[in-house]
């Protein structure tokens, strides 16, 4: 009910951990899968984002932003990942990514709006 939704935004916020989620994408080099990882870790940004419903939207960026010093990652970063290092094919990658258009101006080697949180993904 809406009433409550403010006391479940704070309760999911202060119980929240870390949420891991996958996506098994077909392998081009050989026959299998490869787990595409998206890793949220519960931060004071993260946070105070899920308590706020207005600030809820920006949960995604500060996935991508959270590389480095927090150790989160995005599932288009995960498959960039796979992708560079040739073990999924681009067809794929670009099927299961979540923003097809930012992850192909990102192999076309396009600046996007998080540039740096995708370095250690495209090497």
């Amino acid at each position: 009910p809406p009433h409550q939704q403010a006391d479940v935004r704070f309760s999911l916020s202060t119980a929240l951990q870390a949420v891991v989620s996958l996506r098994l994408v077909p392998r081009s080099d050989r026959p299998g899968r490869v787990p595409a990882c998206e890793i949220l870790i519960n931060t004071a940004a993260v946070k105070d984002n899920i308590r706020d419903m207005n600030k809820s939207l920006n949960i995604p960026d500060l996935i991508k932003e959270g590389t480095v010093q927090y150790g989160m990652q995005s599932f288009d970063q995960s498959l960039m990942s796979w992708y560079s290092k040739g073990i999924i094919s681009y067809e794929n990658a670009l099927f299961h990514s979540t923003n097809p258009s930012e992850f192909a101006l990102k192999v076309q080697g396009i600046a996007g709006t998080s540039d740096t949180s995708w370095d250690a993904f495209t090497q």
